[in-house]
């Protein structure tokens, strides 16, 4: 007798299918997110109270991601071995280990 959840092709479907329609939807937003940071200066952010530090972690986390969209979709390729976590993880808040 099984405990737990029964794993079946329903299950398996339905979690792969959510996945896939996650990441989508994520490398949708980090180029929505990207492109509105690419419209503003340091000063613009700073004025929202960035420091200029988190302005650039902030870009270049949205950089990585970007880059990472791009590989994803097949406009663009990676030849060396890149941690897209690397700024990112700065975002992360909680959970960021």
């Amino acid at each position: 007798m099984a405990i737990g959840l029964a794993v079946s092709k329903s299950e398996l479907d339905s979690r792969a299918g959510e996945l896939a329609r996650g990441f989508q939807k994520q490398f949708g937003d980090v180029l929505t997110l990207k492109g509105f940071l690419d419209t503003k200066t340091e000063s613009d952010l700073t004025a929202m109270g960035y420091t200029a530090q988190e302005v650039a972690v902030l870009k270049t986390a949205m950089t990585d991601l970007f880059t990472l969209a791009s590989i994803w979709s097949g406009q663009a390729s990676q030849t060396s071995p890149y941690d897209f976590r690397q700024f990112v993880r700065q975002l992360w808040g909680v959970g960021s280990f």
